[in-house]
């Protein structure tokens, strides 16, 4: 797990990577207060509908791709990326949100178990009181562009209410 390099304003994380390096990305959860489970979707069958996971940046990703979950290249042509969403808006914007949630798969701590390590490689939640992690490789299709992304999500229960948002800082350094 890496550590934050520094918070901008309202203490939101700043993380800092080396330009085209990949990473894994995650989200981490607690159970809500009310026990109610989260949801667990990462792409909404409509894709003009939001997912469970919603995750969504501030700039574009790899190309900048508008097609949805384009995880495969048609012949001739590269793996898409990931659009922007101006301000953050989720609900205006859910083809973009479904893109990028897409990616993502569901680790638990009975189940797949966690994408993150602690310092002596055992699989681990950042809290001991998380239940589930969104998880994915960021790979050259969905290379951070130089400077600041801010990354933001949130997730919805079982009963379809929607947390707060929680955004980091992902700063990518000009090799």
């Amino acid at each position: 797990m890496t550590a934050p390099f520094a918070t901008g304003p309202g203490g939101v994380e700043i993380y800092r990577r080396p330009l085209g390096s990949g990473f894994i990305l995650y989200a981490e959860f607690k159970r809500p207060p009310d026990l109610r489970p989260i949801g667990t979707s990462t792409q909404n069958p409509d894709p003009n509908s939001l997912p469970d996971y919603q995750i969504a940046v501030s700039r574009p990703l790899g190309n900048g791709s508008a097609a949805v979950c384009d995880d495969g290249p048609a012949p001739g042509e590269t793996i898409g990326g990931v659009p922007a969403i101006a301000g953050i808006d989720f609900g205006g914007n859910a083809p973009a949100v479904n893109d990028l949630s897409c990616r993502f798969d569901v680790r638990t701590a009975t189940g797949t178990g966690p994408c993150t390590r602690n310092g002596f490689g055992v699989d681990i939640f950042r809290s001991s009181e998380s239940v589930l992690q969104f998880c994915a490789v960021i790979g050259a299709e969905l290379d951070f562009p130089e400077g600041d992304t801010t990354v933001t999500v949130r997730a919805r229960d079982t009963l379809g209410r929607v947390g707060l948002p929680i955004s980091i800082i992902v700063r990518v350094d000009p090799q």
